[in-house]
């Protein structure tokens, strides 16, 4: 299913909802403005709640027929499928989740209405990759037998280029060749892998870009920023380019897999951690593509990393 799919299935199902119903009677406009308030606070308060962790909590904003269509999964239309969902997200390692209405509309009978907003979710992959996904929302909510309201249609995508884009697409830039994002966390790690064979090198891409020349300097300014003492680095070796690969997977629930060539330099350091104490020689691996570094591998361990 493609990343629009939900979104698309969703806004169908919204234009039938809120399709005029004979025999409803609509509401003031005193009421439409209590019911956008009451929703807004609602969906406020299930995105704080999020910020627990909290399966039981999150579900308790969903109602008894809550549908969720994650993208890229199967349709969760039965309570258990829908608390499944949510558990695979809320799982997530070192998950941080956000997100904020930017457009409410209630229905004219009062019972309905729709929530347009957007999110942004950080999270570590199995490899301990950081993956950042940034998207839009769309919810459906139904006015509950006690005068509430609750999610009855929950769907999401992200802004993200599909696969095929991504793998296209001009190195970021950023201080030191780093990707531009909105949080003060050393580039996104990957898993590297040594060049395929040739067939499978051009099956991939034919251009790993140029060759870096000042890949000593840049990886020396990537430890004065992001180590936490980037005085006491003690550099064990700084390997010459070597033609490499990254592989990343990219989102959360609906995730695609993107790779990226270019070219590897590895960097042997020891430095203080938190405590004041080295913590051992460790490798990081950088990928460049001409003087930029786009992705790196980083031993986040032991508290010596920003």
């Amino acid at each position: 299913m493609s990343n629009r799919a939900p979104i698309l299935l969703a806004s169908l199902a919204l234009s039938a909802l809120l399709a005029d119903r004979p025999g409803m009677s609509a509401i003031s406009g005193s009421d439409t403005a209590a019911a956008e308030t009451a929703i807004r606070k609602a969906d406020a308060d299930w995105a704080a709640t999020a910020r627990t962790a909290s399966v039981d909590g999150w579900m308790a904003f969903y109602s008894a027929d809550a549908i969720v269509l994650a993208p890229n999964v199967q349709i969760a239309s039965d309570r258990e499928l829908v608390r499944q969902t949510v558990t695979s997200l809320l799982t997530l390692r070192h998950l941080s989740i956000a997100w904020h209405a930017i457009k409410v509309e209630v229905a004219a009978s009062g019972d309905l209405a729709y929530l347009i907003g957007v999110y942004e979710l950080r999270y570590d992959d199995a490899s301990g990759a950081r993956v950042s996904d940034r998207g839009k929302l769309l919810e459906i909510w139904r006015k509950q037998s006690d005068g509430g309201w609750k999610c009855s249609v929950d769907t999401w995508n992200s802004d993200g280029p599909a696969a095929a884009a991504a793998a296209q697409a001009a190195p970021p830039t950023g201080p030191v060749g780093r990707p531009p994002t909105a949080v003060s966390e050393p580039p996104s790690p990957a898993a590297y892998s040594v060049p395929p064979a040739q067939s499978s090198v051009q099956a991939l891409t034919a251009d790993y870009g140029e060759m870096p020349t000042q890949y000593d300097e840049a990886v020396r300014q990537y430890f004065q920023q992001y180590l936490k003492d980037p005085d006491s680095v003690r550099f064990q070796e700084i390997t010459k380019p070597e033609r490499g690969y990254v592989t990343t997977v990219t989102g959360a629930i609906f995730t695609h897999e993107v790779h990226l060539k270019g070219w590897t330099v590895k960097a042997t350091i020891n430095a203080r951690n938190s405590r004041g104490v080295y913590v051992g020689f460790k490798t990081y691996t950088f990928l460049f593509r001409g003087e930029k570094i786009v992705h790196t591998i980083s031993p986040l361990s032991d508290g010596e990393m920003k």
